[in-house]
């Protein structure tokens, strides 16, 4: 039954990587086509076009505006006025012929059909809230280009962490592989003395215990492979079925500290959540000057031009069309509103002091962020050269305790030891690896430079 187990360990994994070695990608162009393909990407690329639109929207209200009206109506009881014939004290009203009466004289004013046309143009003169919404359009676009931006770098970051976990655990799954080998022949060498009465069945048991162990870790490995590998298609934007290999796996792994390579220096100022910060602190000063603005008067000027008909009937009403024009200014000005503009101001107000104040919090939190990623960087530097330099010694220390065991001059337990020992070896590097690259990351996510860390893989 084990030696299933062992064979199906082998073809799952060897049909793991077979059915990666379709489509062939190094880490700068797992991180080049999510740039270009990711869904979020053409999300903000929408969201650029759209505040190109508002800025348009914005301008727009200070252009000409035309509008065309035009109406028919049925006046179904037409409206009725009345004249009195008598003035206030009873008298005749100079004019009236005698004899005519003093009663009131009730006159019909319209027609049954009305119809006209209208043509309008107004044109805004002053208006400070219309023009200080056309100010705030550019930080708004700004706005809109720093945060594709700020999609961009969160895209390189992801795309590069899944991509060296990735590295990490195929590793590990090679090594573990190789500590499964060692262990079977491992296992018949303790099985082969046991059989002879020289060895303990305890020291054939907990081989097989050991063994038991790498194999159950294959698996977990196996699993987390294949959870990293879904997790950077999600991140570069491909479907989950798409099967892809790493090709460059050996340079990342060959890695080489190098303790004179120069450190990414820290300007928050040329950041992107500085950028961002600084721009959306512009929208809301902006904010308040229109709430501001409010109070100011405005003028615009209008030009009017129509055609009234009226008539018994529909075509009488289109008959004869008396046209009417006019020409004006028109000032508006919202003298008072209550408290509601008031309010408003302060709340805005709290709002754009607000922003300043976490402009300064986050400059201080992304500074706390770079340096901590910069010790790491220069622990997981150093660290990686011991683990390296303390595998291949481990290495060592196995190959003479197994070939000591084998002449009869070791007992199991000091092997199993150096087994154990090179193991754990082998995870600490593997390990500080993963570390220095994460950190690596870290330090360029803080420091800003996302970018050029992916414009020189």
């Amino acid at each position: 039954m084990l030696q299933k187990s062992f064979g199906l360990i082998i073809l799952l994994t060897s049909a793991f990587f077979q059915s990666r070695a379709q489509q062939s990608m190094t880490l700068k162009q797992c991180i080049n086509y999510g740039l270009k393909n990711h869904i979020s990407v053409k999300i903000q690329e929408n969201n650029i076009e759209q505040s190109k639109q508002k800025a348009n929207e914005a301008l727009a209200d200070y252009l000409p505006q035309v509008s065309i009206n035009g109406n028919l109506d049925r006046n179904l009881k037409v409206q009725s006025s009345v004249l009195s014939m008598t003035s206030s004290d009873g008298s005749t009203i100079p004019g009236v012929p005698s004899g005519s009466g003093s009663g009131d004289i009730i006159i019909k004013l319209g027609t049954p059909y009305a119809a006209g046309f209208t043509g309008e143009l107004d044109q805004q003169i002053y208006n400070q809230a219309k023009l200080v919404g056309i100010k705030a359009s550019e930080p708004n676009k700004q706005l809109s280009l720093l945060n594709k931006q700020a999609n961009d770098e969160s895209l390189i970051y992801n795309i590069a962490a899944a991509y060296f976990q990735i590295i990490v655990l195929q590793k590990q799954l090679e090594l573990q592989l190789d500590d499964k080998n060692r262990y079977e022949k491992l296992l018949q060498v303790a099985q082969l003395r046991f059989n002879q009465g020289v060895a303990k069945k305890a020291d054939l048991m907990q081989v097989q215990v050991n063994l038991n162990n790498v194999i159950s870790q294959l698996a977990t490995t196996q699993s987390n492979l294949s959870y990293s590998y879904n997790v950077l298609k999600n991140s570069i934007g491909v479907p989950q079925s798409t099967d892809i290999q790493l090709s460059d796996t050996s340079r990342w792994l060959q890695f080489t500290p190098d303790a004179t390579a120069p450190v990414p220096e820290f300007n928050y100022a040329t950041t992107t959540p500085y950028l961002q910060q600084k721009a959306q602190i512009s929208l809301y000063d902006f904010n308040r000057k229109n709430i501001k603005a409010g109070a100011i008067p405005s003028l615009s000027a209008y030009a009017r031009y129509g055609l009234n008909g009226f008539g018994n009937s529909m075509s009488d009403a289109y008959g004869k069309l008396y046209d009417y024009s006019a020409v004006g200014l028109k000032l508006t000005w919202n003298i008072f509103t209550g408290l509601r503009r008031s309010a408003q101001y302060k709340e805005a107000t709290v709002d754009y002091e607000n922003a300043i104040n976490n402009l300064k919090l986050n400059e201080d939190n992304q500074n706390l962020q770079y340096q901590n990623s910069v010790v790491s960087l220069q622990r997981t530097d150093s660290s990686i050269s011991v683990n390296r330099a303390n595998m291949v010694l481990a290495h060592e220390v196995y190959d003479n305790t197994s070939l000591a065991y084998q002449q009869g001059t070791s007992d199991l337990s000091a092997l199993l030891n150096a087994e154990n020992s090179y193991r754990d070896a082998q995870n600490n590097y593997l390990q500080s690896l993963l570390d220095f690259y994460r950190a690596q990351l870290d330090l360029h996510k803080s420091a800003g430079t996302l970018k050029q860390y992916f414009e020189q893989l």
